[in-house]
C-alpha cells in the first residue's frame, strides 16, 4: 500500500516542460491523496524557500526535497550534502559561459544554470573536479560527490520509518532516475525523457501535470492494484 508519494516539480507538476506555471488541477488531485491518508512530497533541484513555500501553499505534509537531494525537510531542515565552494561555482559559470540561476543565492550544495545543455566539456571538468552534474531540462547542476536525488529522497523515507515498496515516485527527467532508484512504485508522465521511461514500472498516458492528475485518479479509483 502506498503511503509517501514523492513528485518532481518542474515538468512534473507544470502545465508542460519548459514552463513553468503549475497545473493546478495536478494539485487539487494529489490534494484529495492527501485529505485521503496518503502524503505528498515533493522532490525538486529547486532551492530549499522555493519548494518550502510550494510545500505550504500547496497543503502537502510529506516533507521535500530541494537541491537535488542535498537538503532535506520533514519537520527539520537536514543538510545532506558536502556545501559547494563558491570559487567552483565562480570557475564554472565563468568557463562556460552560462548564466546563473536567480536561485543561486539561496542555494548551499547544488547550483544551476541557463541555458540546460551539458557538454562534454563540461562533464570532463565536473569530473576532475569531483562534482556530479545533471540537467533537468530547466537548468545544468552541479554538486559536489556524492549528489542527485537518491540521497534526499533515502533520508526522507528513512525519517517517515517507511520501506521502499510503500513510497511511489513520479517525475518526467534524467534528474528523476536516482529518485527511482529508492522508491517501490515508479511512474513517468507521457512525455519523460526515454531513459526514464526504462526505469519506470508505469508510463502515463498523459502529460506532465495532467499525468500527474491521471495518477492520483488511478489511486482514488482503486485501479493502480487492478
Amino acid at each position: 500500500m502506498i503511503k509517501l508519494i514523492l513528485t518532481d516539480l518542474d515538468g512534473t507538476l507544470t502545465l508542460d516542460k519548459g514552463t513553468f506555471k503549475v497545473n493546478l488541477d495536478a494539485i487539487d488531485a494529489l490534494r484529495r491523496l492527501e485529505d485521503n491518508g496518503i502524503k505528498i512530497a515533493i522532490v525538486s533541484g529547486n532551492s530549499y524557500p522555493v519548494i518550502r513555500g510550494l510545500t505550504t501553499y500547496f497543503g502537502f505534509s510529506g516533507g521535500f526535497v530541494a537541491e537535488n537531494g542535498c537538503v532535506v525537510h520533514y519537520r527539520q531542515k537536514l543538510t545532506v550534502c558536502k556545501k559547494m565552494d563558491k570559487n567552483l561555482v565562480k570557475e564554472f559559470k565563468e568557463k562556460f559561459n552560462v548564466k546563473d540561476s536567480w536561485q543561486n543565492e539561496y542555494r548551499e550544495c547544488d547550483f544551476g544554470f541557463s541555458p540546460p545543455n551539458i557538454t562534454d566539456e563540461m562533464k570532463k571538468w565536473a569530473e576532475e573536479k569531483g562534482l556530479y552534474i545533471n540537467s533537468s531540462g530547466y537548468a545544468v547542476h552541479i554538486a559536489l560527490k556524492p549528489a542527485g536525488k537518491s540521497l534526499g529522497v533515502r533520508k526522507l523515507i528513512e525519517l517517515h520509518n517507511l520501506n521502499k515498496e510503500e513510497v511511489a515516485a513520479i517525475g518526467d527527467s534524467l534528474t528523476d532516475i536516482d529518485m527511482f532508484n529508492e522508491v517501490g512504485l515508479k511512474v513517468a508522465v507521457s512525455n519523460s525523457d526515454d531513459k526514464l521511461k526504462e526505469k519506470a514500472n508505469l508510463i502515463l498516458n498523459l502529460k506532465s501535470g495532467e499525468g500527474v492528475k491521471e495518477f492520483a485518479t488511478m489511486i482514488m479509483e482503486g485501479k493502480l492494484w487492478n
